[in-house]
């Protein structure tokens, strides 16, 4: 027998750039209730527990998105708003078309540059902006926090938290529950409160940590010399606009006009290329200190590398160098050696400034290095030229010694 929704008693206008699960929270806060019963109730969740698959976080499909907004009395195009997908046409790693499985479970479980288990933060926006409605039930959880190239908040120019300052865990991580919201029966918890447990405990007997996110702390990337710190927030605002300015669709990579989906896409893939060389791409790092922050990250990833290559059993090891980082500034200062090398402005200059960073990656793992230069779904021909993808690896060698000896 089909279960009727009725509407809610009270409903909820979507902030900007707002989560779904971020929207529950609020939503159920207003109503004084847990987030699972307003899941449950929305339509979201059949489960007694009220746990939001985390597929719903990248779109919550046409039946659901009907079922929801009526209940909600919100239209389907603000639904829709709440989720990732809709920004797929601006950030490659979410465009479904990029994975070779095209159904979301895919997005979801193999594609950590839609980062989907947990959200980096700004206190300040969590505080609201001190209209009624944000005083009460808090600011936005903002989608553009769960992408890795979003490591700054561009309103308040300071750099996204990942972690509870309190337990030190990651914010809304979602592996123990596979839910994305933890602890979606406790309804005693702000929007803005971590929900996450201390230690090993899996019940939600245990009272979660509490802490209030949008409290305003000293931030540890503001130990960073003047000139760093500024060129990661100006960084952040070029991305920023790439993402979200309604007159900016196109971009150039290596001289050549390309959609900010494909910009994104050339930005992952030599990220991977700066980590597995380092430290070849050293030179191109925008400041002294965010060259030592690199080459922290870098050294923690080779040996992660090692390591996974030691493990009995299916080996991932390319994922030591794939994964986006936690950290923000660490982020910021590889991804402003990437956006470096994709300004040149031809082919030519690009293969000749790439070719140490390839010979590098090819030295310390021939099949590695193969592997993250050849994700080609979504990137620039350009990029796949100059990253000199061949199967043929002795001939990189070759023409390096070749280089050596004077030789044309």
């Amino acid at each position: 027998m089909t279960r009727v929704l009725r509407q809610l008693p009270r409903g909820l206008a979507p902030l900007a750039d707002e989560t779904l699960p971020g929207y529950i929270l609020r939503l159920a806060h207003r109503l004084g209730t847990a987030p699972g019963d307003i899941a449950a109730r929305t339509g979201l969740s059949e489960r007694p527990a009220g746990l939001l698959p985390l597929g719903f976080l990248h779109e919550v499909g046409p039946a659901t998105t009907q079922v929801f907004a009526q209940v909600t009395r919100l239209t389907p195009q603000e639904v829709a708003g709440l989720g990732l997908a809709a920004l797929s046409s601006r950030y490659g790693p979410l465009d479904l078309s990029h994975t070779s499985a095209k159904v979301t479970r895919s997005v979801i479980n193999n594609n950590p540059w839609a980062y989907f288990r947990s959200t980096r933060y700004c206190p300040h926006c969590l505080a609201g902006d001190g209209s009624e409605i944000q005083r009460l039930h808090g600011g936005s959880w903002q989608r553009l926090w769960r992408l890795p190239v979003v490591f700054a908040c561009p309103k308040h120019h300071c750099f996204l938290q990942n972690r509870c300052p309190a337990c030190d865990q990651l914010v809304q991580f979602t592996a123990r529950t596979r839910s994305l919201i933890p602890r979606p029966g406790d309804a005693s918890l702000r929007p803005a409160q971590c929900r996450a447990i201390a230690g090993s405990s899996r019940s939600d007997r245990v009272p979660a940590c509490g802490y209030t996110l949008d409290s305003t702390l000293p931030n540890t990337a503001s130990l960073l010399d003047d000139r760093s710190r500024s060129e990661l927030l100006c960084l952040q605002s070029r991305f920023h606009a790439l993402l979200t300015a309604a007159d900016i669709e196109t971009t150039h990579s290596i001289g050549m006009s390309v959609s900010t989906s494909q910009y994104f896409m050339d930005l992952r893939t030599l990220m991977a290329l700066i980590f597995v060389s380092w430290p070849a791409g050293r030179s191109y790092a925008t400041t002294p200190s965010l060259a030592s922050a690199l080459d922290a990250e870098a050294e923690r990833r080779h040996k992660a590398y090692h390591d996974q290559q030691a493990r009995p059993g299916k080996r991932h090891h390319s994922r030591a160098y794939s994964a986006p980082p936690d950290d923000a500034v660490v982020t910021g200062a590889v991804l402003g050696i990437a956006e470096t090398l994709l300004s040149v402005q031809n082919h030519a200059t690009a293969a000749e400034t790439l070719f140490p960073l390839v010979l590098q990656s090819i030295d310390r793992d021939p099949a590695a290095s193969y592997y993250l230069r050849a994700m080609r779904r979504g990137t620039s021909p350009s990029l796949q030229a100059a990253l000199h993808v061949d199967r043929r690896k002795g001939s990189l060698r070759a023409h390096a010694r070749a280089k050596g000896s004077g030789e044309t």
